[in-house]
């Protein structure tokens, strides 16, 4: 799949990049910047082989809020139906989850949501302290955070079938993406929001560098979809 090189500036220009796409304020617009990207500044082999990965049963969720509760319980419903509804076997389902404009911020570690303070710029509130969210609150597991699940019984909350995070999903064979031009419209809003003393390039540099294990960066996420869904075949589904 060839992959011009393209400068920044001409990647957002192209993008027709707004607020109301990225789910931020008005001051988290992306600018152009001479800053130059290429193929390598994406996991493009990791998204091309997700492409080629052949199985009975391909489901793409698309999701703009950041609500990871909200997100694992569809996509939870979806596996149980596949599997113990429909007798598709796990190794033959793959499911994959597109997190877009605001929903983006739930790729990211306790380590971005506090230093960044995501929980307020994206009004996630933490059920512990009743306060803006200064870590992922929808990642860690409670139920089982060693990854041992008491039951398989998908009615028991004690099981992974019940378990409404992040890390249950990735336990479960799902694949998360994150998209670039979210991560660059974050780091813009983090750096007037909170008054930094650096480049957006660099706080864009250090949430990319601090994104949870196992997920796939793609240039844009209404980039990565139509490729998914025609190349990839995958069955689409918006939250």
């Amino acid at each position: 799949m060839p992959f011009t090189r393209v400068t920044r500036r001409k990647f957002l220009s192209t993008a027709a990049l707004s607020s109301a796409a990225l789910g931020l304020p008005l001051t988290a617009q992306a600018e152009e910047a001479e800053i130059f990207y290429d193929r390598a500044d994406w996991n493009m082999a990791a998204f091309d082989k997700l492409l080629r990965t052949k199985k009975s049963i391909k489901q793409l969720f698309d999701t703009t809020v950041p609500d990871g509760e909200n997100l694992a319980l569809h996509v939870h419903n979806a596996l149980t139906g596949l599997e113990r509804g429909f007798g598709i076997s796990k190794e033959q389902i793959l499911v994959v989850a597109a997190l877009r404009a605001g929903a983006n911020v739930l790729n990211f570690d306790d380590y971005a949501w506090k230093k960044y303070q995501l929980g307020a710029g994206f009004h996630v509130t933490d059920p512990v302290t009743g306060k803006p969210a200064e870590r992922n609150i929808y990642f860690a597991s409670k139920i089982a955070p060693d990854g041992k699940y008491a039951t398989d019984d998908p009615n028991d909350s004690r099981s992974l079938d019940r378990d409404w995070t992040l890390q249950a999903l990735q336990r479960r064979g799902v694949q998360l993406l994150s998209c670039h031009v979210a991560t660059e419209g974050a780091a813009k809003d983090a750096v007037k929001r909170l008054k930094l003393q650096v480049s957006q390039e660099t706080v864009a540099r250090d949430l990319l560098a601090h994104m949870l294990p196992g997920v796939i960066s793609v240039p844009s996420m209404v980039s990565a979809i139509p490729m998914l869904e025609i190349r990839g075949h995958f069955a689409y589904l918006r939250l």
